[in-house]
């Protein structure tokens, strides 16, 4: 069926929502970040398990770095979460936090629901939109005004970081580009937390652009 990686810092499968995935005849495996990167090509989703509010830390640089090496999807289960917290996880890469409120049944129909709807638009999509894939797209910096015009639609404002941004993006299309080189492009040597900013700063520039995470045209 699907195979399910739980990433943690124990070996704890007490978990009720673990149980029920089980009970799916789901593969689930505990799997540490280098395990992850390997065996990543046959992971269908990942779980973060946070174990308290505090280990919020921890949690964000886990979605991180399993964000950098996957394009499956991110589910944080979480002991007790805050409303800040999940918006935090979100802005990440997470696609979503549950937490011991959830009702079981319904956060066994729709992890199912969602990891079936994946599988089959991935079928369709390589059947039918494969040359579609590789069409490029037209995108044109505006910088008197900080915005940006792409296939022909109204002009889409933007932050000066935003512009930064996507100016470094155009420049170095089709590479990969760090957070490194992101965050002293629009920080410079300002200290901050890196990855995070950077994260939040593409978040929004995606939003922007109507760029699905999971689809991506763009970025």
């Amino acid at each position: 069926m699907f195979n399910i990686a739980i990433v943690s810092d124990t070996q704890n499968n007490a978990s009720t929502y673990i149980s029920a995935l089980k009970e799916k005849e789901y593969t689930l495996r505990h799997m540490d970040l280098g395990e992850l990167s390997k065996e990543i090509s046959s992971i269908h989703a990942v779980f973060i398990l946070e174990p308290a509010v505090e280990t919020i830390g921890q949690t964000c640089e886990w979605i991180i770095k399993v964000r950098d090496i996957a394009n499956c999807f991110i589910w944080v289960l979480s002991e007790e979460v805050t409303k800040i917290n999940r918006i935090i996880h979100l802005q990440l890469g997470a696609d979503g936090t549950f937490n011991n409120q959830t009702d079981l049944d319904e956060f066994s129909l729709y992890i199912t629901k969602t990891l079936e709807r994946r599988a089959g638009h991935s079928v369709n999509r390589f059947v039918d939109h494969s040359k579609e894939d590789k069409k490029s797209f037209d995108i044109r910096l505006v910088p008197a005004n900080f915005s940006v015009k792409i296939e022909g639609k109204d002009e889409i404002s933007l932050t000066k970081l935003e512009y930064r941004t996507l100016e470094l993006l155009i420049d170095r299309k089709g590479e990969a580009v760090t957070y490194e080189e992101l965050y002293e492009n629009a920080w410079g040597q300002e200290e901050g937390d890196k990855k995070y900013r950077v994260a939040n700063l593409v978040f929004h520039l995606r939003k922007k652009l109507d760029d699905d995470s999971f689809k991506s045209k763009y970025i």
